[in-house]
Formats: structure tokens, C-alpha cells, sequence
């Protein structure tokens, strides 16, 4: 990894280490404008998840505070460090979108409450962008999906040219069948008509 990109990725995430930090030790001052949020992930989460993990998904906002800024601090951590870095990249993805739905005013709020959000739903929209884009990102390699196609191809071409190989030796097996069967028939006509002259020399006297 280059210098300008470590340095690129870790001004990137330090905004959203910094957001975890104070989330994770502060999630009461964050509580309040997270509470709507939470109040639908959580039984969402418990509806999604095996009946007997239901009960362990938390409830409380503090606690989901705490795991989203949890994530930021490990996704920005892998982000600047290049350690997992699309893995990171995701996880900032997964944060930014819960807090867009969080500065997403309710559609019955007043006028003056949607025009003060607007500017935090679109820095959410853009980080939320910007977190999608880093983590689709793969320096100019290509993608797996991409690797996985050509290895099935270069398989499909080897065994193309195994199964070729395989009817070229088959043909020529074949071919030195029939020329040995043949040479067989003709000294088997040879020899028949030897016993035949044998049998007129003997039957003639």
C-alpha cells in the first residue's frame, strides 16, 4: 500500500473512529437521536435471527449505540490499515446507512425540523456513498467474481483439450486396430491358400 493511500484512507476513517469513540464511551449523549432507529432495528433483528437468539438481541439504545460505534471503530481500523480493508470498507457501509435512517426526519415532522436535518442526511448520504465505493473498490484487480469466471474458463479449456487429446488417441488406437486386423486377415488369406494348394497336391495324386 502507498503512502498517499494509507494517508488517503486514514484521514477517510479517522471521522468515523473518532464517531465510534464517542459513541462507545458517550452512547448516552447519542441515545436520544438514535432512539427511532434502534426502536426498528431491534425487532427486526429478533424476528430475522434463530428463535432461541431472539431473546439475546439487545433492546436498550445505549447497547446498539455502543455496537454501531464498535463497528465504526473496527471498520475504520481495517479501512486505514489496509488489514481487510473491503471488510472494513462494509462494515463503515452498514454504519453510514444506520445513520442516514437515524437524521432521516419522520415524514410528519414540522417544516423547520426537515430543513435542520438536511444537511446531516446528506453527509450520511455521502459517506454512505463513499463507504459503498471504497468497499467495491479493488485497486485495479480484478474482482473475484471476474477471477472465478476465468478459472472456470481456463478449466473448461483444459478439459477441452484432455477430452481432444483423448480422441486423438483414441482415433489412432483405432487406426492401429484395423491396420493390424487387416495385416491379421491377410496373412490368414495367405496362409488358407498354402492349406488349399496342400490339400490339391495331396488330393490330386
Amino acid at each position: 500500500m502507498s503512502l498517499l493511500r494509507f494517508v488517503a484512507r486514514s484521514l477517510f476513517a479517522g471521522q468515523f473512529i473518532a464517531d465510534g469513540v464517542r459513541a462507545v464511551a458517550h452512547p448516552a449523549e447519542i441515545a436520544p437521536d438514535a432512539e427511532r432507529l434502534t426502536s426498528t432495528i431491534a425487532p427486526l433483528v429478533q424476528r430475522v435471527v434463530p428463535a432461541h437468539l431472539a431473546s439475546s438481541v439487545p433492546e436498550n439504545t445505549e447497547t446498539w449505540v455502543r455496537m454501531i460505534g464498535a463497528a465504526q471503530i473496527v471498520g475504520g481500523a481495517m479501512f486505514a490499515t489496509g488489514l481487510g480493508r473491503r471488510l472494513g470498507a462494509g462494515l463503515l457501509t452498514a454504519t453510514s446507512a444506520a445513520h442516514l435512517v437515524a437524521a432521516w426526519p419522520e415524514r410528519n415532522a414540522p417544516a423547520a425540523a426537515k430543513e435542520s436535518a438536511r444537511g446531516d442526511v446528506l453527509r450520511g448520504a455521502a459517506l454512505l456513498g463513499a463507504t459503498a465505493l471504497a468497499a467495491m473498490d479493488t485497486q485495479g484487480r480484478p474482482s473475484l467474481s471476474y477471477r472465478a469466471d476465468q478459472a472456470a474458463k481456463a478449466t473448461g479449456r483444459r478439459a477441452s483439450d484432455v477430452s481432444d487429446d483423448v480422441s486423438k488417441a483414441a482415433k489412432s488406437l483405432s487406426a492401429k486396430a484395423e491396420k493390424k486386423t487387416k495385416k491379421v486377415a491377410r496373412q490368414a488369406r495367405r496362409e488358407a491358400k498354402k492349406l488349399g494348394k496342400k490339400l490339391d497336391a495331396v488330393t490330386s495324386r
